[in-house]
C-alpha cells in the first residue's frame, strides 16, 4: 500500500528538549490505523543553536564561534606571567583564564580539558591577532625567551636525576665486580700451582685457561667457571660506559665544577645535594660533609665526633693528606667548589683553572714546607 499523505500534526514528539547543532535521523512511529502501520520519517532539527569553542593563544583565552569572537579573558601583559602560562600549558595544566569560560560549556581541541570540556576533532579556524589587543611581539620575544629557559632548566633537573642514578649505577657495578672477582680468585684457587693472581684474572680464564682432564664434570665446572670470568668482563665493559657518559654530561652541565674536582666527585656531590641548584645555594661548610649525613647524625644524637669531610674525601688531595692536615684542606675545597657550582649557575664564566690553582696554592700553605 502506498503511504497516505501526512498531517505533521499527527507525528510523535520525538524530538529531544534539548536542541543540537543539527540532528538527523530516522523516527518510527505508529501512525492513523488508515495508514500502514509502521512509516520511516527523516526528521531536520528545525532548531539551531551556535556552538561555542575555546581557543587559547599566548595573549589570553578566547571563546569564539564560527563568526569570530564572542568573549575574552586575557592574560597579564607582563612576559614573566604569560611565560608561566604557556609553560603550565606544557605540562598538561589547565589555566583558571580557561577555567572561566566553565559555565558557557564550550567545545575543546586539546585533551588536557578532559573531564573539564567537551572534546571536539577540529574547532573552527577563527583569526586572533593578540596585537590588536595591545600584545606585541617584542612582549612574545621576551615571554618566548624565558619560556625556553624554564624548560631547560626543566631538563637540566632531569639530567641531573638520570646522573645521580648513573653514578648510584657505577658504585653498584664495582660492587658486584668486587664480589664476583673474589669469588673467581678463590674457586680459581683450586687449579692453580701458586699463589694467583688477581689483576685481570677474569681475561685469564676467559679467553687462556683450561682444566686438565677433559672428564665430563671437569668441562662442565671448567664452563661454569668461565662463565662468571665473562659475566666480570661485560660489567666492566657496562661500568667503562657509565663512567664515558658521566663524564660527558658532566663537562656539558657543570664545566667548572668538573674540572675542579673531578667529574665523578662533582656527579656525587650534586647527587647529594639533590641538584646544581641546590649545591650552588648552599654554604660551604655544608658541601664540606655532604655524604656524611650518618656521621653527622650519630655527632647530634650520640655526641661522635663531628665529621670533617664527606663525598670530598674521594679526592686525592685530602685522602692522601696527612690525617691532621684533612679538616682544613676539605674546607678549603668546599669553598672552592660552593664558588664553581655558582658559576655554573649563574655567571656560567669559565673560572675553574683560576679556582684550582688558587685551591691548590692555599693546600700548600696549609700543609706547610714539610708535607708529611
Amino acid at each position: 500500500m502506498a503511504p497516505a499523505s501526512l498531517n505533521l500534526s499527527m507525528l510523535p514528539r520525538v524530538m529531544s528538549s534539548t536542541p543540537e547543532a543539527s540532528i538527523r535521523g530516522f523516527f518510527i512511529f505508529s501512525g492513523p490505523t488508515d495508514v500502514s502501520r509502521h512509516i520511516v520519517f527523516k526528521c531536520t532539527s528545525v532548531f539551531k543553536t551556535m556552538a561555542k569553542y575555546l581557543k587559547t593563544e599566548w595573549c589570553g583565552v578566547f571563546l569564539i564561534d564560527e563568526n569570530g569572537v564572542i568573549d575574552k579573558k586575557m592574560f597579564p601583559k607582563n612576559a614573566e606571567e604569560i611565560a608561566e602560562r604557556l609553560l603550565a600549558i606544557e605540562r598538561g595544566n589547565i589555566l583558571e583564564e580557561e577555567k572561566f569560560f566553565e559555565e558557557e560549556k564550550p567545545l575543546v581541541e586539546d585533551r588536557r580539558f578532559s573531564g573539564l570540556y567537551e572534546i571536539c576533532e577540529k574547532i573552527p579556524e577563527v583569526e586572533i591577532n593578540c596585537e590588536k589587543y595591545g600584545y606585541d611581539k617584542e612582549l612574545l620575544r621576551e615571554a618566548s625567551l624565558i619560556l625556553t629557559e624554564r624548560m631547560i632548566e626543566k631538563e637540566h633537573g632531569r639530567r641531573e636525576r638520570r646522573i645521580s642514578q648513573a653514578i648510584y649505577s657505577i658504585d653498584d657495578l664495582l660492587k658486584t665486580i668486587n664480589v664476583l672477582n673474589e669469588r673467581v680468585y678463590e674457586w680459581y684457587g683450586y687449579f692453580s700451582e701458586g699463589k694467583a693472581k688477581r689483576k685481570n684474572l677474569a681475561d685469564f680464564i676467559t679467553h687462556k685457561w683450561e682444566i686438565a682432564g677433559k672428564e665430563e664434570l671437569d668441562r662442565e665446572e671448567e664452563q661454569s667457571l668461565k662463565g662468571i670470568a665473562e659475566a666480570i668482563i661485560k660489567l666492566r665493559d657496562a661500568q667503562e660506559k657509565v663512567e664515558r657518559y658521566v663524564k660527558d654530561a658532566m663537562a656539558s652541565m657543570a664545566p667548572n665544577l668538573s674540572k675542579l674536582v673531578g667529574e665523578s666527585i662533582a656527579a656525587r656531590l650534586i647527587a647529594s645535594a639533590g641538584g646544581l641548584d641546590r649545591l650552588a645555594s648552599m654554604p660551604s661548610g655544608t658541601i664540606q660533609v655532604l655524604g656524611a649525613e650518618k656521621a653527622l647524625f650519630r655527632h647530634i644524637k650520640e655526641g661522635t665526633a663531628p665529621p670533617k669531610h664527606g663525598v670530598i674525601f674521594q679526592h686525592e688531595l685530602i685522602n692522601k693528606a696527612p690525617k691532621k692536615y684533612r679538616g682544613k684542606i676539605a674546607r678549603v675545597m668546599a669553598g672552592k667548589i660552593a664558588i664553581a657550582a655558582r658559576a655554573d649557575v649563574f655567571t656560567k664564566r669559565d673560572i675553574a683553572d683560576e679556582l684550582k690553582k688558587d685551591m691548590e696554592e692555599r693546600i700548600k700553605e696549609i700543609r706547610g714546607k714539610n708535607p708529611r
